[in-house]
């Protein structure tokens, strides 16, 4: 039993002893027992003011124990939470744990081949020592040769600045023909002969059957010109004509042969001015048609 109900117990009895004293008293004398009844009623009304206070203050600790307990059970729940948040770290401490120890495994794993690898590689080093003096020799013989090289080098360049010498002789050669062949060819228009006499005048029917192709064609001075693929080697002498051929075989104009090679010639191209346009890199030449 709690002291409040105690205390409300004890104040019953205490007012039914009251009452009771007042009854007796009330059969003996009225005024007395109405003085004692007031009495009992200020007694009475300070019971129950004491009484509610007690009320008051049992509902405070009511309130108070449920907020205790209610703040008990959230941190009970706040602490299983931690709980469960350690037992996560703990597992993830252990799952680390155990990598580790297996990398610790192939790092051991690893050394012992490292191990084995560096006394390989010592093996290897003393036959890199010998690669190595024999790379050296090589190294003087590439040194040497490179010497040679520098000695063959100096008389290329010396044989390229003599033979560009020749090739500006003979462009100047090419250009003087070529200012005699255009004087010629005034004269012959002076004397009366036309262009297209001097296109279909042809090679003697005498000269050898000689066949090439065009190698390429270019303009000098105003002036066309081709290089063709046959030379001294094949009969070919300055002042030959060839018939210039597409490769139907329809006839394009004329070459007049001013510089000859061994392999190849050059000469100035006769032709009208629309046909030379055809006239170009696998042309045909034939000194018979």
């Amino acid at each position: 039993m709690s002291p409040l109900t105690k205390l409300f117990v004890v104040l019953l009895v205490l007012v039914s002893i009251v009452l009771t004293a007042g009854v007796v008293t009330f059969v003996n004398k009225v005024d007395p027992i109405q003085k004692n009844l007031v009495a009992s009623r200020d007694e009475l009304r300070l019971s129950k003011a004491l009484l509610d206070q007690k009320n008051a203050e049992f509902a405070a600790s009511t309130a108070a124990l449920e907020k205790a307990v209610s703040d008990g059970a959230n941190e009970a729940q706040a602490i299983r939470t931690q709980a469960l948040s350690l037992r996560t770290i703990v597992e993830d401490r252990e799952a680390q744990i155990a990598t580790f120890k297996n990398n610790l495994a192939v790092l051991t794993s690893a050394n012992n081949s490292q191990a084995a690898a560096l006394a390989a590689s010592e093996d290897a080093k003393g036959k890199l020592g010998e690669q190595v003096v024999a790379l050296r020799k090589d190294a003087d013989e590439r040194l040497r040769q490179n010497a040679d090289l520098g000695q063959r080098v100096n008389r290329l360049v010396a044989d390229l600045e003599r033979t560009e010498r020749e090739r500006r002789n003979l462009a100047e050669q090419l250009t003087s023909v070529a200012d005699k062949a255009d004087k010629q060819a005034k004269l012959l228009l002076d004397m009366g002969v036309t262009q297209g006499q001097i296109a279909s005048a042809g090679t003697r029917a005498g000269a050898p059957a000689i066949n090439g192709i065009i190698r390429s064609r270019r303009n000098i001075a105003g002036k066309e010109y081709a290089t063709i693929s046959i030379g001294t080697q094949d009969q070919v002498s300055r002042g030959m004509e060839f018939n210039i051929l597409d490769q139907s075989g329809q006839f394009l104009g004329k070459l007049q042969v001013e510089v000859v090679d061994a392999n190849e010639a050059v000469g100035q191209i006769i032709a009208e001015p629309q046909k030379i346009a055809e006239i170009k890199a696998g042309s045909v030449v034939k000194t018979q048609i």
